[in-house]
């Protein structure tokens, strides 16, 4: 249905349909009290702290559920907060208005009544709040938690809409769908007015303050707006942040945030970038504290690139024949494929110059090397100094290895803490040199982080590097394989201690034998039932598989791993088992939490636990002698796994009831089939 279709369906229902109806509508939403009388104290530039602590309190629920947002990660306070008036000496005035209000925006919402889109509804408005809180942060031309707030209350005008003509104004919501501009522009079309004007009428009636009515005013367009522009700019921006995410990249809103982002504060696409990612992220934590479900959030650099390839499919019917065209294209496409945070080459840019390098290689006769580098323990640099330690440290890694690497190769971030490089032309012994020279590069000179508060100024880091090379004479490879096969070699060399570099074909693969490991027979362990013993067909010295649980399979497995590649491959290997769920706890300490948590009410016990010996904390050992200890946990399979050829070590395991001790070397070429067998020795595989 066109939208001048629309327009003539709906002609007859909204002719009468006029602002001053709207406005006068009895059955309009209002905020709660304890709010309309927090706008009016918080009106005094005088009012005492615990005056507005009182008043928050004298509702309970919502005090409860302030707290409970004061103390989440959202805000990340070095300490809990255990009150109101604590609260606001903390964080502030606004910070815990901008909560109050948020919360009362979900109450609101409450009154309206079926027939209208809400969980489209919030979607947009929570992803609009998180990145105006983004924007606001970066920009530091207003209060985050004020911009944060008038978001929130950007589309309360359609709620209003909505509750005076429900028929047909739910008819041209759903006409527009994800495209919210699309709304915009019929609402002017068709009413005469729009729901932006609605909203910021309202909130004035409300006395919210002039710069949260103004954002709301003007949050479709904010060039018109003359007072309190920053927060108006700051808004908008986060509007069109959602839209991007909620149109998946498919219309012109990035277009539009490219533009306005530049002209305002001279962004470029990789500050939208990370913008878009930290949103997006942002908007789960918000979305879950105000109770509201707001469905996936779309992968940002899939979602990137693709709004980035409709800019240039639009570049080119428009400004084909325009001289700067193509050095907007090649910014776009620069866009695309660049990381946000480091600058370097991306993902997808990465597959891109491995396929190209893979076909030049092949086709010419000259030798192609694929490296991978993975910074050691980086998840122990979130969780100990904070996000923004991480970040400094990833663009630090990067900075070094393209340094490093130069003009041999191109260095791409994979993902996350994983760097890959394509080395044309190099040969193994090549690649393995520069695979050391960029080991040495990080673990040589420790990293600079005085700037973070709460962190040593010098933090030594590692990496571990894995090395595959193909050259002419050797069976052919795809470039997909020979990514494969490094990334298998860096698992090693993470395995082997870290901070060193392993090779495909040398250290590991092309039919070299992998450490041998124990093949002693498991104790029998104490159970409330008695476990059957394994009778093995293999006869090629591998360990064997003991049946843990012949009569019920597990459903829990819990794998306690300080390797962070480690861990996630065996919960991805366990969990392609439908029946399976796999939940991963990185050292022993969070292991042990993770067990008194699962004693509590409606929580399950692990049906198998997966351990590694050496791990920081609590060691393996003594975690499997605690638990064989403790009657509740003493039935569970417990398996070993460990990095060292430790004789002593492996013994003590097995004395203590472990179910079987593996070399992590071993499984590590065949994870899959060796969780298969774990799964099949407890009668659980299909």
């Amino acid at each position: 249905m066109s939208m001048t279709s629309l327009g003539g369906d709906l002609k007859g229902s909204v002719r009468n349909l006029t602002q001053e109806r709207v406005l006068a509508c009895e059955s309009l939403p209002t905020l709660p009290t304890v709010a309309m009388e927090l706008l009016q104290k918080t009106s005094n530039p005088d009012v005492a702290i615990n005056e507005i602590a009182e008043l928050i309190q004298s509702d309970p629920g919502l005090a409860g559920k302030v707290l409970k947002t004061v103390n989440s990660s959202f805000y990340g306070l070095p300490k809990p907060c255990p009150s109101i008036d604590r609260a606001i000496g903390m964080l502030g005035l606004r910070a815990v208005k901008s909560l109050v209000l948020g919360f009362s925006m979900v109450n609101l919402s409450q009154d309206v009544s079926d027939g209208f889109d809400m969980a489209m509804f919030w979607r947009r408005t929570i992803i609009a709040a998180a990145g105006a809180r983004q924007v606001a942060t970066l920009a530091k031309t207003c209060e985050p938690d004020e911009a944060f707030a008038a978001a929130l209350f950007q589309d309360m005008g359609m709620l209003a809409i909505f509750v005076t003509e429900p028929e047909a104004y739910s008819a041209m919501v759903d006409h527009a769908g994800v495209f919210h501009n699309n709304l915009y522009k019929a609402e002017q079309k068709q009413l005469g007015f729009d729901h932006a004007t609605i909203g910021a009428e309202l909130a004035k009636r409300w006395r919210m303050p002039d710069q949260i009515v103004e954002a709301i005013r003007h949050h479709h367009r904010a060039e018109e707006a003359e007072d309190h522009t920053e927060v108006v700019r700051v808004v908008a921006l986060g509007v069109l942040a959602a839209r991007c995410v909620v149109e998946e990249g498919e219309g012109p809103a990035f277009s539009e945030l490219l533009e306005k982002a530049n002209g305002w504060y001279g962004w470029h696409p990789q500050d939208l970038t990370a913008i878009i990612e930290k949103t997006t992220a942002a908007s789960k934590e918000v979305a879950r504290l105000l109770g509201q479900g707001i469905g996936e959030m779309p992968d940002p650099q899939q979602l990137l690139a693709t709004a980035n390839q409709r800019l240039v499919e639009q570049q080119i019917m428009v400004q084909r024949e325009s001289e700067g065209f193509q050095k907007q294209a090649e910014q776009y496409e620069q866009a695309a494929t660049t990381d946000g945070l480091t600058g370097i080459a991306n993902r997808k840019r990465f597959d891109d110059v491995a396929e190209e390098a893979m076909a030049t290689a092949t086709g010419s006769g000259q030798p192609i090397a694929v490296l991978f580098s993975d910074a050691d323990k980086f998840k122990f640099v979130n969780d100990t100094y904070g996000h923004h330690a991480g970040d400094l440290v990833l663009i630090e890694l990067a900075n070094r290895l393209v340094q490093t690497v130069g003009a041999q190769g191109t260095v791409c971030r994979y993902g996350g803490e994983e760097f890959a490089i394509v080395l044309p032309g190099a040969t193994l012994e090549t690649a393995t040199q520069v695979g050391e020279a960029m080991r040495r590069a990080i673990a040589d000179r420790p990293f600079e982080l005085a700037d973070v508060p709460d962190c040593p100024d010098e933090l030594p880091r590692t990496v571990s590097v894995g090395v595959a090379a193909w050259a002419p004479g050797l069976p052919q490879v795809s470039a997909q394989e020979l990514v494969q096969r490094a990334d298998k070699a860096v698992y090693l060399a993470k395995e082997s201690g870290r901070n060193n570099v392993k090779r495909w074909g040398v250290d590991l693969g092309d039919g070299i034998p992998a450490p041998a490991v124990s093949t002693a027979p498991a104790p029998a362990v104490p159970t409330t039932a008695p476990i059957a013993s394994t009778q093995s067909n293999n006869t090629d010295g591998d360990e064997m598989i003991p049946d843990l649980s012949p009569d019920a399979g597990p459903k829990h497995v819990l794998v306690v791993e300080d390797d962070a590649l480690a861990s996630r491959l065996m919960k991805m290997h366990f969990e392609k088992h439908s029946e399976v769920q796999a939940k991963i706890a990185g050292d022993g300490r969070e292991a042990v939490q993770m067990l008194r948590d699962a004693q509590r009410p409606g929580q399950s016990l692990p049906d198998l636990i997966v351990c590694d010996v050496n791990m920081p904390g609590f060691t393996g050992l003594q975690i499997l002698k605690a638990l064989k200890a403790n009657p509740v946990f003493s039935s569970i399979p417990i398996v070993m796994v460990t990095a060292t050829e430790d004789g002593e070590a492996r013994q003590a395991c097995q004395d203590a009831g472990a179910m079987g001790v593996f070399s992590k070397t071993a499984i590590s070429e065949t994870m899959e089939t060796w969780c298969q067998s774990m799964l099949s020795a407890l009668k659980l595989a299909s």
